[in-house]
């Protein structure tokens, strides 16, 4: 069996490295029939054989009763490293995760003495495999008869399959883990496999599509994707509300929802605090939430929507009053008010999405289960630079409020619409 690779060969007595960096390799795993054993009997050796540009002719490395460890904790970034006795080098491997996944494979099968036709190459006559100028890493789709029957590159990082009346997205396109931008705009593409959230997308353009159908977005719950992702594009896809895993996209810079039928942003919409660019033109909102005058938006984009006029609301201390608050909703406040560090790990995960979802009053503190105030307070913005929205409506903002004696309510009674 052989494989195209990267690798680094280290000496750990010296703790020096042959080469400055990976260099494109080639590795080939066979017997040495040749080999003779200590009374000088013919008897085969599992060898490993590497050719790089600098040793053409290759070197081998013995793999039976010579490999001291196998490091395969990072195999699924496609990332091993072999030990050997004798020579003491570690031989440092970057490669497919597939790809590796069966090198090593064929490694242990040798090593149990089984039978295999990947371990049928003589290990004495193997070549180099030809080193393409560079891999594929870019790829078009925009007719139906250009799609790949037998896969798609595992080399790929940019990925384009537009206007083919695509129905589903394959298990081949969530397997390339080396991609980074994906477009499956204009397509008819109803849900996204959460398999979608393994991947270190960086840009995922997916407009055009009819998402709202299924909604379904478990895929947005991936930790790889929700540490990579900064352009998502959900536009024109008859969504109907507001997905809630959306805000765990802490990553996220711009965020396009043009063209669907959301009626309301989250107040937990805060928590994308990276985001820098919203585009949610024509779409049923009424009002935004009042944290997002704190949020650092350069463009937005609401033209189209139905913002409503200021609703009077009569704060009479009746309708205001709340009990004491509980312990976990102080702690809560002041979590929040000192900025105190705090993870799944350290609280319930209640408290987490509490933290992160719940909307904060005019003051500052946190509120849970309190009366919301639709349309009360102008909407400031004062960090957009670019603003696109109709100049017949003004934009109003939801609050809500801790308690009747809260200064916040300040701002709401002494309110005088322009």
């Amino acid at each position: 069996m052989k494989i195209l690779c990267e690798t680094v060969v280290q000496d750990r007595q010296t703790q020096r490295n042959r080469t400055p960096r990976y260099v494109k390799s080639t590795l080939a795993v066979g017997y040495n029939n040749s080999a003779k054993d200590a009374d000088g009997n013919n008897t085969k050796h599992l060898e490993i054989m590497l050719f790089t540009p600098q040793n053409q002719a290759g070197e081998r490395f013995k793999v039976t009763n010579n490999v001291e460890k196998i490091f395969s904790k990072f195999l699924r970034d496609g990332k091993v490293t072999i030990s050997f006795k004798e020579p003491p080098l570690n031989l440092m491997i970057n490669c497919d995760p597939i790809q590796l996944k069966g090198f090593l494979q064929t490694i242990k099968l040798g090593l149990e003495g089984k039978d295999s036709i990947n371990l049928r190459l003589n290990i004495a006559a193997a070549t180099a495999i030809p080193q393409r100028s560079k891999p594929q890493e870019k790829m078009t789709v925009l007719r139906r008869g250009d799609y790949p029957v037998k896969g798609f590159p595992r080399s790929l990082k940019s990925l384009k399959i537009s206007n083919i009346q695509l129905l589903k997205i394959s298990f081949d396109i969530c397997s390339l883990r080396n991609l980074t931008v994906l477009d499956l705009s204009d397509n008819q593409i109803s849900r996204v496999p959460r398999e979608m959230g393994r991947l270190s997308l960086v840009c995922f353009t997916v407009n055009n599509n009819q998402l709202g159908t299924a909604n379904d977005w478990e895929w947005l719950r991936g930790k790889q994707i929700r540490k990579s992702l900064r352009e998502l594009d959900l536009s024109a896809n008859e969504i109907s509300y507001f997905p809630l895993d959306l805000i765990r996209l802490e990553q996220l810079v711009g965020l396009k929802m043009s063209n669907n039928k959301i009626p309301r942003l989250p107040f937990g919409f805060r928590r994308l605090c990276n985001l820098r660019n919203l585009y949610i033109a024509s779409n049923l909102l009424t009002s935004l939430p009042s944290d997002f005058n704190h949020m650092r938006i350069v463009v937005l984009d609401v033209w189209g929507n139905k913002f409503g006029m200021k609703v009077e609301h009569h704060l009479s201390e009746e309708n205001n009053k709340h009990s004491t608050p509980s312990l976990w909703l102080l702690s809560a406040r002041a979590v929040c008010q000192y900025k105190l560090p705090y993870s799944a790990a350290t609280i319930p995960w209640l408290l987490t999405d509490i933290l992160a979802e719940s909307p904060l009053c005019a003051c500052g503190k946190v509120c849970f289960d309190n009366v919301i105030f639709e349309r009360a307070v102008m909407a400031t913005l004062d960090n957009i630079k670019t603003l696109v929205s109709s100049r017949e409506h003004l934009i109003y903002a939801d609050i809500v409020l801790c308690g009747a004696g809260c200064s916040g309510r300040k701002q709401l009674l002494s309110y005088e619409q322009p």
